[in-house]
């Protein structure tokens, strides 16, 4: 009898081991694991302002700049605009015609390639861009002269060189995203147009 009576005793002990691990591993299955940093955060939709100034500066002097609204798509290799902001560009390079033209062009879509790379404690994904030139192409109708029927449709090509003077940044606080464009050349139908270097500076939060 004492001899059942202990191995119901060590039954009840194996059952209740087995049920202190069952739990114990539902605990550690429960917890959150922590988020591991990967370049790929970066990936998202933006938006925010873009900020344009010059060496001559396009707004008066006194004048607060209140920037430009953007939205910004971020892939794995691109930043890429459905409508990026054209407008101070085109005015800066048309002067009076620039409303007629800005018009014309409608949306411009443009992508930038980039590079990304982590800061020492990772906090910070570091974007090194690759700029291509911007290219405009303008196609608008001439009022027709007398004798001449109807009017020929002129095209009007502009290109733009981009660069990048400095990385941007996407900083994990407040999933900020920071970066600057300059412009440093312009050629309209294929000649130099002195224009001084103009900077777009880009201010962005990611879309939660």
């Amino acid at each position: 009898m004492e001899k059942v009576h202990c191995l119901k005793r060590f039954v009840f002990l194996v059952m209740a081991l087995g049920l202190v691990t069952t739990f114990t591993s539902c605990d550690d299955d429960d917890e959150p694991k922590p988020n591991v940093p990967a370049l790929t955060d970066v990936v998202g939709n933006y938006a925010g302002k873009m900020q344009t100034t010059s060496v001559s500066p396009l707004a008066e002097e006194g004048e607060e700049p209140q920037g430009t609204d953007v939205s910004a798509e971020v892939t794995n290799e691109n930043v890429s605009f459905e409508k990026f902001p054209v407008a101070d560009l085109i005015t800066a390079i048309m002067g009076e015609a620039a409303p007629g033209i800005i018009e014309a062009v409608g949306d411009v879509s443009y992508k930038v390639k980039y590079t990304p790379t982590f800061n020492d404690d990772k906090t910070v994904i570091s974007m090194a861009f690759t700029p291509e030139p911007l290219i405009l192409e303008i196609n608008f109708p001439t009022e027709p002269t007398e004798g001449e029927g109807e009017g020929e449709t002129p095209d009007l090509k502009v290109e733009v060189t981009i660069a990048a003077p400095e990385a941007g940044n996407f900083a994990y606080a407040g999933d900020k995203l920071a970066f600057k464009l300059q412009v440093t050349g312009v050629k309209v139908n294929n000649e130099p147009f002195e224009l001084p270097v103009t900077t777009f500076s880009f201010d962005l939060a990611k879309a939660k």
